[in-house]
C-alpha cells in the first residue's frame, strides 16, 4: 500500500509558531488580518469572503443545565465554534481552522480537479494532534469529546470538504477503538494513532448488499493466532493511503450474516487490489474506490464484543454527528460566498440596499437552524450517553433526522448561494466560485441513502407514541 505522505521533518509552516501571515482567503473567512483593521482591508480586497450570520443569539446556558462541570465546560467549547463570528474560538476548532484556511483551501481545487489525495492537509492534521484528538490522554491524545472534533470537522469543510470528511471518517473509527478496542493490540494501536502514525479508513461496505452494514458477505477464517479475510468493499475512502483498515466480517464461514466482528487489518499484513475507480461528481478528494481486501489478522487486532454492539452503543451516533457536521460546514461555504458577493454589491451602491440581500438574509435563516440543529442532537447524545441511554429510539429518530436535513440544506443553500452570486458564481474563476462546493454537496445525498434514513425513521415513528 501506498503511505501517501510526504517525507516527515519539521512541522508545516502554517503549524508552526508565530505571526500569522498577512494573506487573504478566498472562503469563509479570513486568517490573519493587515494591522490597517479590517474595514481598509475590505475597501482593498473587494472580493473576499466573509462568514455569514455566525452568530447563535438564542443559544446559551440553558442548554448546558444539569450536567456535570465537564460537559458544560466541552458543550461550552463546541458552542464558541459555532458562534464564533470569523475564527473558531474552541482550541481544536482553532487549529482546524487554520489548517483548513493556510493548507486545505488554497488546494481544494486542485485536490478536486485532479480527484487526489489531500496528503498535504492530512499531514498537517498528524502534526497537529488532531488526528488524535480522540484518544486518551493517557494514552497519548488529546482526550477531546465528540463534541469537540465535531467543530473541528466543521471548521475544515468550510475550506475543503473532502479533508474534512477525512478527518470524520478516521475519528469515528479512533471513537469506537476508544469505547470499545480493549484488547492489548488495539488499545496499542490507540498509541499509534496518538503520535499521529496511524490514518485509518473503514470498509464495512461489501458489493452485494447494496451499502447494508448490517449483514456480511465474507467471513473470517480461522487460523493460527486469528485468521485471514477476503472481502470485496463496495467502497474504502482513501484506502490505499490508510495505515490501516477497520472493517466487518461475518464471525466465522458458518456464522449467520449477522453474526458480525469489527477487526482491524494493518497495512503490513494487507493487500489492496482496485475494483471501481473513483469518478465522481463530487467529492472526490476522498478517494473512495472499491476494493478486494485480503488481509491476515492477529486475534488482538479483533475487537471483543460483537458488531451489533459497537454501533448500536456509539459507533451510529458518532457517524451521524461528525458527518453531518462536515455538511454543516460546507452550508457554511456556501452561504458565506453569498454573504461576500451581497457585501461587494452594497459598497458598489452606497445607500441602496443590493436586491440579492433580502434571499441573503433568508439563506442565513437556513444555515442557523443548521448549526442550531446540530449542536443540539450532538449535546443530547453526550447527555443520554451519560446517562446510560446512548441508545435511546428518540434520539436516533434526530440523528437520522439530523443527517437527512442538514444534507439536503448543504444543497440547498449552494443553490441560494449561486442565485444571489449570479454568474459570478456560475464563472469558475471568480473569487464567489460556487461549482466545486455545489457538487460536494450533492455527495451528501447519497452517501448513506437519504431514503434508507427517512424509512428506518417511519418504521420506528410508526410505532412509538411521541415523536
Amino acid at each position: 500500500m501506498r503511505s501517501g505522505r510526504s517525507a516527515r521533518g519539521e512541522p508545516h509552516p502554517a503549524l508552526q509558531a508565530g505571526p500569522r501571515p498577512r494573506m487573504r482567503v478566498h472562503g469563509p473567512a479570513h486568517i490573519g488580518e493587515p494591522p490597517h483593521g479590517r474595514t481598509a482591508w475590505h475597501r482593498e480586497r473587494v472580493g473576499s469572503c466573509a462568514t455569514a450570520c455566525s452568530y447563535l443569539p438564542l443559544l446559551g446556558g440553558s442548554l448546558l443545565m444539569d450536567t456535570d462541570p465537564n460537559a458544560a465546560s466541552c458543550a461550552t467549547n463546541f458552542l464558541d465554534a459555532l458562534t464564533a463570528p470569523l475564527v473558531a474560538r474552541g482550541e481544536l476548532e482553532k487549529v482546524a481552522w487554520k489548517i483548513g484556511a493556510e493548507i486545505a483551501g488554497p488546494v481544494a481545487d486542485e485536490v478536486d480537479a485532479q480527484a487526489r489525495f489531500p496528503v498535504e492537509t492530512v499531514d498537517a492534521l498528524r502534526q497537529s494532534g488532531l488526528l488524535a484528538a480522540l484518544v486518551p490522554a493517557e494514552l497519548g491524545g488529546k482526550g477531546a469529546t465528540l463534541l469537540e472534533v465535531a467543530g473541528a470537522v466543521r471548521a475544515v469543510a468550510m475550506h475543503c470538504t473532502s479533508s474534512a470528511l477525512i478527518l470524520g471518517m478516521h475519528s469515528i473509527e479512533v471513537f469506537n477503538l476508544v469505547r470499545h478496542g480493549t484488547t492489548p493490540g488495539l488499545r496499542k494501536l490507540l498509541e499509534e494513532v496518538a503520535t499521529g502514525r496511524m490514518l485509518l479508513a473503514n470498509a464495512n461496505s461489501e458489493v452485494g448488499l447494496g451499502g447494508d452494514v448490517t449483514r456480511s458477505r465474507c467471513a473470517l477464517e480461522p487460523g493460527t493466532g486469528g485468521g485471514h479475510l477476503e472481502k470485496e468493499a463496495l467502497a474504502v475512502s482513501y484506502g490505499e493511503y490508510a495505515d490501516g483498515i477497520v472493517t466487518i466480517a461475518r464471525r466465522s464461514p458458518d456464522a449467520a450474516d449477522t453474526d458480525q466482528i469489527m477487526m482491524v487489518c494493518r497495512a503490513e499484513n494487507l493487500t489492496l487490489e482496485c475494483t471501481s475507480e473513483w469518478n465522481t461528481m463530487g467529492l472526490r478528494g476522498t478517494c473512495s474506490s472499491g476494493f478486494r481486501l485480503s488481509a491476515t489478522i492477529a486475534d488482538e487486532d479483533i475487537f471483543p464484543v460483537p458488531f451489533a454492539t459497537i454501533s448500536n452503543d456509539g459507533a451510529a451516533q458518532a457517524r451521524q454527528i461528525l458527518l453531518c457536521a462536515a455538511w454543516v460546514g460546507l452550508a457554511e461555504a456556501a452561504a458565506a460566498k453569498a454573504h461576500a458577493f451581497v457585501r461587494a454589491a452594497a459598497r458598489r451602491s452606497i445607500g441602496a440596499l443590493p436586491p440579492s440581500a433580502l434571499r441573503l438574509s433568508e439563506l442565513a435563516i437556513d444555515v442557523q437552524a443548521a448549526r442550531c440543529q446540530l449542536l443540539g442532537v450532538a449535546l443530547q447524545y453526550a447527555e443520554l450517553d451519560r446517562a446510560g441511554y446512548g441508545e435511546d429510539a428518540g434520539l436516533m429518530v434526530a440523528l437520522r433526522s439530523l443527517k437527512v436535513s442538514t444534507s439536503e440544506l448543504a444543497v440547498s443553500t449552494a443553490t441560494s448561494a449561486l442565485q444571489i452570486c449570479g454568474m459570478a458564481g456560475f464563472r469558475r474563476t471568480t473569487p464567489f466560485a460556487l461549482d466545486r462546493i455545489i457538487r460536494d454537496a450533492h455527495g451528501g445525498l447519497v452517501m448513506v441513502s437519504n431514503e434508507r434514513l427517512l424509512g428506518d425513521n417511519a418504521g420506528l415513528l410508526a410505532v412509538r407514541k411521541t415523536l
